[in-house]
């Protein structure tokens, strides 16, 4: 609608405009007609004796100037006198005698027009548009209530199947009615109560309506959930964080590790699972019990994971975060020599960005070293160790194999983009000090 209108608005206005400009315009051109013959000789004549005597040198240039404008002052003053003028003629002798008239009518008029629309009317479209939003949205929110309420009411009288009774749970999760959710998730179950993705459901709105927290009901369908489906990852999550929340810390350590090979890879889910381990971890050793490192654990757990699984799969961020709780026990240190090639170097400037960083060969995207200098730096050599894990416990003694890469970019940004140059080498970890040399001198596609 609000399309419609300005596009009428804005042909208004040229039809508008248009109607006062184009007399102006057309009568200008045809003006010539009110002149008489022998006026227009006589002052053709003077201006070309003008012309020879400005070209001959008879005259200057500030003379030329004052005869020619007093020679069209006169014309202009004889044309009303001297021709029977239509009204449109004199209106353009007018204007063109006062420009500003012309344009006030043919431009400012309708601007100012547009624009006490825009201040005084406009206030009232938009209230009417910020209304019809609200309505509208009040009536979706209106209509989701309604439906839930006939789904209600529908599965009451005749039963309902799984599906419908699912469908019901959701929407009163949807709608923040969590007790109800629970109730609607349990008769489902009723009739399916070995759907393990059922009982995670119903667990997880029974714990939200429990302050986040897990209690004995909630817990014991994750569990059920697990006996079912062992190697669910969304099975896995509950059944770590249940455990967690019950004090049953070595059993959270021993699913969340099972989880890190088939985590995504998103930082937020490396935060949280490396959160969990590490505070189960500290528990235990508070307690006084003995609890292998991280990197072990780690280590440990990608050597379970499947063969089949692909390489980035089996070693994710949260694989990778999982091993940077603790700092190694042996200590990786990675002394780090870095050149560039003259081509490379001929490509950048003296302050532009070099980053050299290790990363797992197969696992986390997130570097567990990282050192930054300049251009103007190069060549040399610096020291990657596990005290520059990005995040605790997330360090190069956690893995096995590593990439150690150098890159200089001009954009500064610690993102690997077309245009960069890059020196990569592929170095196998034997937690001790190690040298790498790397060139960077192939472009970053």
């Amino acid at each position: 609608m609000n399309i419609i209108f300005w596009a009428i608005l804005v042909v208004m206005l040229l039809v508008a405009i248009s109607l006062l400009v184009y007399p102006l315009i057309r009568v200008r051109g045809s003006s010539a007609i009110a002149y008489k013959d022998s006026n227009l000789q006589i002052n053709a004549d003077k201006l070309r004796e003008l012309d020879e005597d400005l070209e001959e040198g008879r005259i200057d240039q500030a003379f030329y100037q004052a005869a020619r404008e007093e020679l069209d002052r006169e014309l202009l003053i004889d044309i009303p006198e001297a021709s029977q003028q239509t009204a449109a003629e004199h209106y353009v002798a007018a204007a063109e005698r006062h420009p500003a008239i012309a344009l006030l009518i043919s431009v400012f008029v309708p601007m100012l027009a547009l624009l006490l629309y825009l201040q005084l009317g406009m206030h009232s479209a938009s209230d009417e548009t910020q209304l019809t939003a609200q309505t509208a949205a009040q009536k979706q929110a209106g209509s989701i209530e309604e439906m839930t309420q006939k789904l209600q009411a529908r599965v009451e009288a005749n039963g309902g199947t799984v599906e419908e009774w699912t469908m019901l749970a959701r929407a009163h999760k949807y709608l923040g009615e969590l007790e109800l959710a629970a109730a609607a998730y349990a008769a489902a179950l009723e009739q399916d109560s070995e759907n393990a993705q059922l009982m995670l459901e119903r667990a997880e709105v029974m714990a939200l309506n429990n302050e986040r927290r897990f209690n004995d009901e909630s817990r014991a369908l994750v569990m059920r959930a697990y006996e079912l489906q062992p190697d669910n990852p969304n099975v896995l999550w509950f059944a770590g964080y249940a455990e967690f929340q019950y004090g049953n810390y070595r059993q959270a350590i021993d699913l969340l590790t099972r989880l890190l090979p088939m985590a995504t890879q998103e930082e937020e889910v490396v935060k949280s699972i490396v959160s969990i381990i590490s505070q189960s971890r500290d528990k235990l050793i508070a307690a006084g019990e003995e609890v292998p490192p991280m990197e072990t654990l780690i280590r440990e757990a990608m050597a379970k994971a499947p063969a089949a699984m692909p390489a980035q799969a089996q070693a994710t961020p949260a694989a990778g975060a999982a091993a940077a709780s603790q700092p190694a026990a042996t200590g990786t240190r990675l002394q780090v020599s870095v050149t560039i090639s003259d081509e490379a170097r001929s490509k950048f400037n003296a302050n532009d960005a070099v980053f050299v960083y290790a990363k797992a060969k197969q696992g986390p995207r997130m570097p567990l070293a990282v050192k930054k200098m300049t251009l103007a730096d190069l060549p040399a050599t610096v020291t990657l160790d596990d005290s520059m894990a990005m995040m605790a416990g997330m360090n190069i003694s956690a893995f096995d194999q590593l990439v150690v890469s150098a890159r200089v970019t001009k954009t500064g940004s610690a993102i690997a983009s077309s245009g960069d140059y890059i020196g990569q080498l592929d170095v196998q970890n034997d937690r001790t000090e190690s040298a790498v040399n790397i060139t960077i001198n192939k472009p970053v596609p």
